[in-house]
């Protein structure tokens, strides 16, 4: 799948395969919010982000039905170990379970918190955000760039 920003002409190529695993995920955790981070690269121009694998909750997550904080555990060593591939951080999924992937307040704080972090080295983070369930599952894309929500549609 290719989602696309016409304004900033900035596009987020994600593979059936690693949407397939978000939604088994999500299949699994339900009614309860899940989510973990994406991992890839950008193209050498830097408008394309290729994301190329998404990770699970880590074992310290805390998954509640209206609310997931993302932990930590183990995701240093994973994204040192990437980083020598060109693999890198590129941002955040999670679900809102039988509900809109539309981004919460406390969804855009987080972000902009990670924009933020110099350790993180992505000042414009991805956040995909499932919604619905099996029956009906529902997406939504943003990056936060320059303090600012930018939406991206899917290219068919």
């Amino acid at each position: 799948m290719v989602f696309f920003n016409s304004d900033t002409h900035l596009k987020i190529e994600l593979p059936i395969k690693q949407l397939n695993i978000m939604h088994n995920l999500c299949d699994k955790s339900n009614p309860y919010e899940t989510g973990g981070i994406l991992i890839g690269s950008y193209s050498d121009d830097n408008f394309t982000a290729h994301i190329s694998e998404i990770t699970n909750s880590p074992d310290d997550s805390v998954k509640k039905k209206t609310q997931f904080k993302r932990g930590i555990n183990g995701l240093q060593i994973k994204l040192d170990t990437l980083w020598k591939d060109n693999q890198y951080y590129l941002g955040e999924w999670h679900y809102h379970p039988n509900s809109s992937p539309t981004p919460s307040r406390s969804d855009i704080e987080q972000m902009l918190s990670l924009s933020h972090d110099k350790k993180l080295n992505c000042p414009e983070p991805i956040l995909i955000i499932l919604g619905g369930n099996k029956d009906n599952w529902l997406l939504n894309v943003i990056v936060i760039a320059n303090e600012k929500i930018v939406s991206f549609h899917e290219v068919k």
